[in-house]
């Protein structure tokens, strides 16, 4: 439906872009990509630390009470 014809239209966008350009750029792009996707995930470990401290003690504490 709605969803399919802008994809198509990326898609072909992005495979025309990606038979032309040089293959270094293609490259870099994707390392940036890649690299930009470890931003959530720092974002979500810092924010779930204090959780996962917290559930870490907590069954090492019931583990010794075992």
């Amino acid at each position: 439906g709605k969803v399919v014809r802008p994809f198509l239209v990326v898609y072909s966008f992005v495979s025309i872009l990606g038979a032309t350009v040089d293959l270094g750029l293609l490259w870099d792009i994707a390392d940036t990509f890649n690299g930009l996707m470890a931003i959530p995930n720092l974002i979500a470990l810092v924010g779930l630390s204090g959780v996962v401290v917290r559930e870490t003690k907590r069954h090492f504490s019931e583990k010794v009470n075992k």
